[in-house]
């Protein structure tokens, strides 16, 4: 998917006419980080989401605009709502990844 795609998916996903194209690209970094350790935990030389990540990409994006604010919120009650976040992972997306193994370029298995 291309980048303004990406983007353009991300902004419907949150729904704020306030979430600027750069804010947008912010948050796809900021997923895109959170995402290559999952993926690479062993190779940080990869600085790219495989296309068949790329809309998980999008969601956590969207879910760490929308969280802003309130990161790590542990109670809030205001007019019968009630929140409370404590631990915020996000795992139930990053455990969609699946790790990619094998040596990083350059290493040499015999050593």
């Amino acid at each position: 998917m291309a980048l303004e795609n990406m983007v353009t998916t991300t902004q419907a996903l949150i729904g704020d006419a306030n979430a600027t194209e750069d804010i947008v690209n912010v948050y796809l970094d900021l997923a895109a980080r959170k995402m290559l350790d999952r993926l690479y935990p062993f190779d940080s030389t990869q600085t790219a989401i495989p296309e068949a990540y790329q809309m998980d990409q999008c969601e956590l994006a969207a879910r760490l605009y929308l969280r802003r604010g309130a990161e790590g919120e542990i109670s809030h009650n205001e007019n019968g709502i009630n929140r409370t976040y404590g631990s915020v992972s996000d795992e139930d997306i990053l455990s969609r990844l699946t790790p990619y193994v094998g040596m990083p370029k350059g290493a040499n298995a015999n050593a």
